[in-house]
């Protein structure tokens, strides 16, 4: 790739939303966009400064020789505090580097990758288009080098860029001269700006390219620049040759395969129809574990798990525009393991071909802390058991559902006898193992559809889905079950549980009055000598 010059650079990172620098060879920062200044919280004073006082690793950084890579490291920002921070690494020149910084901590600084990448993608889409369009002008609407032949493939006229373009046969132009003549001329100069490997070949080559009714072809001369032939034949048999430079959009290509390679979200290409992959980015590899080669051997749905592979693959093909990710999507990577993802699509129109530009977002340590975070609010972290939130939480729903179809429920509201010697004697190690203990006691005597919770401290309760007639039973049985000594730290240590029942709809059904008719019934249970049970009998 022809090296950007500094224009380019800045032109190209003041392009880009993320946090960016333009670094010389001195180490001195030439260039910081907006976002930069923000996540070094230093304002907008990062220029002429060396870039050592943002990057103190940037020595060890910039010893690297590839031509770009990436690398995890440290930020000072300007208040003093460290964060860790991705480099993207681009050496424009030998004399400029650019460097895109990713928040480690800040996630939000991936998204506007991915929104610049498909910025930057749809411009050069257009910007293609646009240039395909223009092959379609008449040779004086553009502004290319160009010449026009006969049915007999004689020159009529050309342009002054044409003959620029060709100084070897310049002179030697002519109208009705061959054009296989002016090759053979071309070939025998030695001056000719084209690469010729097979001279025997290329003549017949190019004639048989010519005589197609549409010929297109990029190729690289020998000072290091692109052009595009694009050859047409004319409804009355003549043709018109157009040659158009297209370095820069080569450059541009160059550039957006680097963003592709070493974007850090996995990305992959794929066919809209057979949804067959055409090609992955190294962070894609390393996500699911199998080698590039394998894994353009697979569709984009072979990672998925269950069924969603085939709900994945509806739905990429009945795209009609660009697909903003909503579903958290799961997916096995080679050893195994399963990856929660969320899934953002490009339509990419090339001619008649239609591809898909996947990136992946890995979002599994947000799933599981979700997942993780709600359990803890909704149990209690030392037993497991539901806590008394969730305890609330499904009394109110219970009692909604007897109000209505005239069922009846019970709470059993424990406390347990001799607890705090316990703690006060063994320490509160082994107080929290007998509540452990105390917990899958409890949970062995529920029939199917019972909860067990604990309320906090040596507080438990239970949520009966039974007639008042079971309540003797259940509350019996938690009696014995916890009557029995528990095995502590090679100790067995005995106490008993006190329980006080209020049942549905003697007691009401509002949440509040049952939990305080079951409270007092347990008061008059610890007042009749403990290890035993009351019910309620206050009436709603």
């Amino acid at each position: 790739m022809t090296d950007f010059t500094g224009a380019d650079a800045l032109m190209l990172l003041g392009a880009v939303p993320v946090a960016s620098l333009c670094v010389n060879a001195g180490g001195i920062i030439v260039f910081a966009n907006e976002a930069a200044a923000t996540v070094s919280g230093g304002g907008s004073a990062l220029a002429r400064t060396p870039v050592s006082r943002l990057l103190p690793e940037w020595h060890t950084v910039s010893n690297v020789s590839a031509k770009s890579f990436r690398r995890e490291t440290l930020l000072l920002r300007g208040d003093g505090s460290v964060i860790p921070v991705e480099l993207s690494v681009v050496r424009f020149s030998d004399a400029l580097t650019g460097v895109v910084i990713r928040d480690l901590i800040d996630e939000r600084s991936m998204e506007s990758m991915r929104l610049e990448l498909e910025r930057q993608n749809d411009e050069a889409l257009l910007e293609a288009r646009a240039a395909h369009r223009r092959l379609g002008f008449f040779i004086d609407m553009l502004p290319q080098a160009a010449c026009v032949f006969d049915a007999q493939d004689r020159y009529i006229l050309w342009n002054e860029k044409y003959a620029a373009l060709y100084p070897e046969i310049a002179g030697h132009l002519r109208p009705g001269m061959p054009f296989r003549e002016i090759l053979e001329i071309s070939l025998a100069s030695g001056d000719m700006p084209e690469m010729v490997t097979d001279p025997e070949n290329w003549i017949e080559e190019r004639m048989k390219r010519h005589r197609l009714p549409v010929s297109q072809e990029e190729q690289m001369l020998r000072d290091g620049r692109w052009l595009r032939h694009d050859d047409r034949r004319t409804p009355d048999g003549g043709a018109i040759g157009m040659r158009i430079d297209i370095t820069d959009l080569k450059r541009r290509e160059e550039s957006f395969r680097l963003l592709f390679d070493a974007n850090p979200m996995p990305m992959m290409v794929c066919d809209a129809v057979s949804l067959d992959i055409l090609a992955v980015n190294s962070a894609a590899v390393r996500l699911y574990g199998f080698p590039a080669e394998a894994m353009r051997q697979k569709g984009v749905t072979d990672f998925h798990a269950g069924g969603e592979g085939e709900r994945l693959g509806t739905m990429l093909r009945g795209l009609e525009g660009d697909c903003e990710a909503r579903t958290v999507w799961h997916q096995k990577a080679a050893d195994g393991t399963e990856h929660h993802v969320l899934i953002y699509v490009r339509i990419i129109n090339e001619g008649p071909s239609r591809r898909l530009l996947l990136t992946i977002a890995d979002v599994s340590d947000r799933i599981r802390a979700e997942a993780h975070a709600t359990h803890l609010a909704h149990h209690d972290p030392l037993t497991g058991l539901p806590n008394r939130m969730q305890f609330r939480q499904k009394l109110e729903s219970a009692l909604e559902r007897a109000a209505r179809d005239g069922q009846e429920l019970a709470v059993h509201y424990l406390d347990l006898d001799g607890f705090k010697p316990v703690n006060d004697t063994f320490g509160h190690a082994a107080g929290d193992m007998l509540l452990k203990q105390v917990a899958e006691r409890l949970k062995a005597v529920l029939r199917n559809g019972d909860l067990v919770a604990r309320l906090g401290g040596d507080e438990f309760a239970i949520l009966q889905h039974a007639s008042a007639s079971k309540v003797a039973d259940i509350a019996d049985r938690c009696i014995l079950a916890l009557g029995k000594p528990f095995g502590i730290a090679d100790r067995q240590i005995g106490i008993s549980v006190s329980i006080g029942i209020a049942v549905a709809p003697d007691n009401g059904f509002d949440p509040d009055e049952l939990m305080s008719a079951a409270d007092t019934a347990l008061y008059q249970a610890k007042a009749s000598g403990k290890s035993t049970w009351r019910r309620s009998r206050t009436a709603a």
